[in-house]
């Protein structure tokens, strides 16, 4: 009798301290949502109120943004928006050494990830210009070049390479390679590519049908 009493009641037991066992997990969980959501409600407020914690995102946020598609401005940059000087900080996390020359313009995200336009002066007249797609902390994830100029020695010819693009609102990237001959001064197309990002944020390249 004893016996079968025990093998009633222990799983009764055992039953009641799972059941407490789950409300307290789910008062917990409750509670670490909460703190979170209060987190990132503070972090809105201080960000509207213009105060931040981190000067890198204090930065982001007041780039301007250029909105899609666009095409190439060729070397005049400042035709697609007003870029916005890139402080040591953040040329750092993007991995250039702090004294670059470095120049930002944001555009909308793909795939939830943060997509930048960054353009470098390599000297008194020329300037690069980059597509970088940046993580939630604002790190490098890939990037392509979408517009250089450099003198280039050929066996025949001494001219100057340079590529222009074209970049679609579902961010579909059409890069164009040119020769100038500077005896001639004649154009050449040499040729073309195309690149999507994909959803980890990554570019990957495409054939292009003819």
């Amino acid at each position: 009798m004893r016996s079968a009493i025990l093998c009633i009641l222990i799983p009764l037991v055992l039953a009641l301290i799972s059941c407490g066992q789950r409300k307290r997990d789910a008062f917990f969980y409750e509670q670490m949502v909460d703190s979170i959501r209060k987190a990132e409600q503070l972090k809105e407020m201080k960000r509207q109120a213009g105060v931040y914690d981190d000067p890198v995102d204090a930065f982001y946020d007041t780039l301007q943004y250029c909105s899609l598609p666009i095409q190439s401005a060729r070397g005049t940059f400042s035709k697609l928006g007003q870029f916005g000087r890139v402080p040591a900080t953040v040329a750092s996390r993007l991995g250039y050494p702090a004294d670059s020359r470095l120049k930002a313009l944001l555009l909308p995200k793909a795939y939830g990830h943060r997509m930048l336009l960054l353009s470098e002066q390599q000297d008194s007249i020329t300037s690069t210009l980059y597509l970088y797609t940046l993580n939630h902390e604002y790190k490098p994830i890939d990037h392509i070049c979408l517009y250089e100029e450099k003198s280039e020695d050929r066996s025949d010819d001494f001219g100057k390479v340079f590529s222009d693009y074209y970049i679609t609102s579902e961010f579909e990237v059409t890069l164009f390679y040119f020769y100038i001959s500077y005896t001639t001064q004649k154009m050449e197309a040499e040729q073309s590519r195309r690149f999507v990002i994909n959803r980890d944020g990554y570019f990957e390249e495409e054939v292009i049908e003819l």
